[in-house]
């Protein structure tokens, strides 16, 4: 209040024509506003600012309740139009403001140096008159005002700031639920939006999954047709043979992201730590997309750094599927040229990472869909222009995933028009680890010669072996048996788990292995492995299902299988697999 005002206090008919004068512009100012922050403004500027005040801040409770937020002010805090200079937020409860919140009542404090609630906001100040801002008993906010000079305010500026905070509470409380509401619309309508995106968005990855599942089928069935009816030339059957493989794989792969993606929406993606030797592995990525690239002309370059690491930890199973899915998306996306990718090590703040550097000479990305690529279902080519790229809109949300559960680090740089670079840093691994059943086969080959013959020799590697298969389905038991007599070794079929454990219960000694599927009638897997442990069958089961969510790899684990392996099979991997946990049991068997 200016110093005219004060001189006035003690009934002064000027000042209190003045004050009700000011306050009948402010009612009449306050009918016409309905945003909180009008109100709030019109408090501090046309009735604290016009009566003389020097110092106000107008503070409103948060949806929580929890605190108090600065939302007009007048003073050295109003430094320019609607402007609050360093706003805080004070909890409730704490310091003069917050425990006028609290407790619903004034506080007049005449000298703030005696009090310790108080709080040094812009400048120190002696006197502090904190009114609360009522609406049926309930807070809605504070009228705060502060003033140099100790014992500053009377008891005719308590009812004056009473006054203005009476006549302002209930239109703040109503423009306050008007925000609530706004905010709780716009937060409906981008929720809307969003799942008319994701709907749409979901359409068409159906509609993709459709295609990309029709047209490998295709190609499989035509050719394995024509492969039946011994049609075409040696060189034509050959030809027919691999786009069968090659298409099954992509049908595999496919199912594979759909899968992950799954895993990754429920939060169960799990890590197996493995010893890689980084050569070895980089070359077994080699074969898996040669054909893609042949089939477009295409070259691809593998390229191992001379400083690369000899052997790196990390999650193997899925190093490899982040990297084909960037190795395939680079094929994808590539009409001519080539594609490449360079290994090598990188140290950054003293933590070393394997490093995968993955170019093409593609049609690339343009920089407003780069931010784009990794959300699921997305994808950012030109799909008028390149209709015939396949795709599910998955591979890369499924490697920026893995990616992060491996704690690396994914960058990527594209032009339009020539080509895209993809690099991806991995940190190693816990060394701790427990090698996963691929380890172990490597680990077997480097020490047993008889297995390092794998890939060129798979006739004897279970030889003299008796294997059980459980498998109801007849095709796939065909396919298995066909694969382990190849092999060396003594198959029987049955299609469920009693027959088996009709099979095993007279001679617990006759079979060396157990291969069953899960889902079977009668008696499934889980049942069959219980049963078999029971009966004191300490030999190895190994579990071959569809069912590949990690979940149900410690499900067949827990019910006793000693190994769990997921369909489709690999015939050359296969035999390997079921030789080393055979190899692998009878060394436990040894040991005292």
């Amino acid at each position: 209040m200016t110093e005219a005002s004060k001189d006035t206090k003690g009934g002064g008919a000027i000042a209190r024509h003045r004050y009700l004068e000011v306050l009948h512009q402010f009612t009449m100012s306050q009918a016409s506003l309905t945003a909180v922050d009008d109100i709030c403004w019109n408090i501090a500027k046309t009735a604290i600012g016009d009566l003389g005040f020097v110092d106000c801040v107008v503070y409103l409770l948060n949806d929580e309740g929890s605190a108090l937020t600065q939302r007009a002010a007048h003073g050295d805090k109003n430094p320019g139009d609607r402007q609050i200079l360093d706003p805080i937020v004070i909890p409730v409860g704490e310091g003069i403001v917050g425990s006028v919140a609290k407790s619903g009542q004034l506080q007049l404090v005449n000298d703030t140096r005696y009090d310790p609630r108080y709080i040094l906001d812009d400048n120190f100040r002696c006197s502090e008159l904190a009114v609360p801002i009522l609406h049926d008993g309930r807070v809605v906010g504070v009228l705060d005002s502060e003033h140099p000079e100790p014992h500053f305010f009377s008891e005719e500026d308590v009812a004056l700031f009473t006054t203005i905070a009476s006549l302002a509470s209930t239109r703040l409380d109503t423009a306050l639920a008007l925000e609530r509401l706004e905010a709780q619309a716009i937060e409906l309508e981008e929720a809307r939006s969003a799942a008319e995106a994701a709907s749409h968005a979901k359409s068409q990855f159906i509609a993709s999954i459709s295609h990309d599942m029709r047209t490998p089928l295709t190609a499989i069935i035509g050719y394995s047709h024509l492969l039946e009816e011994g049609s075409g030339s040696s060189e034509q059957r050959d030809k027919w043979q691999r786009a069968v493989i090659s298409n099954a794989q992509y049908m595999n792969g496919v199912i594979g992201n759909i899968l992950d993606m799954a895993a990754i929406e429920r939060g169960q993606l799990s890590l197996t730590m493995d010893r890689i030797e980084v050569k070895a592995w980089v070359a077994s990525l080699e074969p898996l997309i040669e054909q893609r690239a042949e089939q477009k002309g295409l070259s691809v370059l593998f390229i191992v750094d001379s400083k690369a690491p000899i052997f790196w930890v990390s999650d193997r199973a899925k190093l490899s599927e982040l990297t084909m899915n960037l190795l395939i998306n680079a094929i994808k996306y590539t009409m001519q040229g080539h594609v490449k990718i360079e290994v090598s090590k990188e140290a950054i703040n003293s933590t070393e990472y394997l490093k995968i550097l993955i170019s093409d000479s593609g049609i690339g990305i343009s920089s407003e869909s780069l931010s784009a690529i990794f959300e699921p279902f997305v994808r950012v080519h030109d799909l008028k222009h390149y209709s015939k790229v396949e795709g599910t809109g998955l591979g890369l949300t499924v490697v920026k995933s893995f990616t992060e559960a491996l704690q690396g680090k994914i960058h990527v740089e594209s032009e339009v028009g020539k080509g895209t670079c993809v690099e991806v840093l991995i940190p190693s691994g816990e060394r701790n680890v427990r090698l996963d059943n691929s380890s172990q086969i490597a680990s077997a080959k480097a020490t047993d010669p008889h297995l390092a013959q794998v890939e060129t020799d798979t006739g004897c590697l279970l030889e003299a072996r008796s294997i059980l298969v459980c498998e109801d389905s007849q095709t796939v038991a065909m396919l298995i048996q066909a694969i382990l007599e190849r092999a060396g070794a003594r198959v029987t079929v049955v299609e469920n788990g009693a027959l088996a454990i009709a099979a095993i219960a007279p001679d617990t000694d006759h079979f060396d292995a157990v291969v069953t599927d899960i889902q079977m009638p009668i008696i499934d897997g889980y049942e069959l492995a219980n049963q078999l442990r029971q009966l004191g069958w300490a030999k190895p089961i190994i579990a071959l299902t569809a069912l590949a969510a990690p979940e149900d790899k410690a499900r067949c684990l827990a019910a006793g299988c000693s190994d769990y392996l997921t369909k489709p099979i690999d015939p050359a991997d296969f035999p390997t697999a079921l030789a080393n946990a055979i190899r692998s049991h009878s060394q436990e068997a040894v040991m005292p």
